[in-house]
């Protein structure tokens, strides 16, 4: 992973620094492993339709894929007014979800039944973006307010809100015992101190 000094919630790479070092946190501290490999990190532009982010989980993964989502804002205000700082997406393919959740020490979902997979993926989500939150907290900034997660299985159709004037995103690999096994994109503008 590149210098981990240089993660800073004032900007985007310092930004997906922190959430690299957050899902590594996560997985070593619940799955009681490491990642295979350091995540392997790239930005991407932002592409949108009628001010939504146009995702597809089927150009993560060549499997049936779940993903959620979860904006950031930086407090109550923004929270209310939906007026978010950012948005972080999970993309896991169905069966490895099952298995990554097991290992986390959940109780076994049906990958066969959507609801229980969209709240599983809903629930990976929320654990990873807290643990980012708190790392981005930790470092002395604002705690940022976080949505309630959408979740999606292959598309979301109508695109995924965003937060109007970002125009790039980082895309970030997650080895887990030797396979890429997870992606998060992350878009999101500079933290404020708090």
């Amino acid at each position: 992973m590149p210098n981990p000094a240089a993660a800073s919630p004032d900007n985007l790479k310092g930004l997906a620094l922190i959430l690299g070092r957050a899902v590594r946190k996560m997985v070593q501290d619940k799955g009681a492993y490491d990642l295979s490999r350091d995540p392997v990190m790239r930005t991407k532009p932002l592409v949108s339709f009628h001010q939504r982010m146009r995702v597809d989980g089927m150009e993560k993964f060549n499997a049936r894929t779940v993903f959620s989502s979860v904006k950031f804002y930086t407090d109550v205000a923004s929270l209310e007014a939906d007026k978010p700082l950012g948005v972080l997406i999970i993309f896991i393919e169905v069966d490895e979800l099952a298995r990554l959740m097991w290992s986390f020490d959940y109780p076994r979902i049906d990958d066969e039944d959507d609801a229980s997979v969209l709240d599983a993926c809903g629930t990976l989500t929320n654990l990873i973006a807290g643990n980012f939150v708190k790392q981005i907290h930790d470092l002395g900034f604002v705690h940022l307010q976080m949505s309630h997660f959408e979740s999606y299985i292959n598309t979301a159709i109508n695109g995924i809100a965003f937060a109007s004037d970002q125009t790039e995103k980082y895309e970030i690999d997650f080895w887990i015992k030797s396979a890429k096994r997870m992606v998060a994109e992350l878009t999101m503008g500079p933290v404020p101190l708090a």
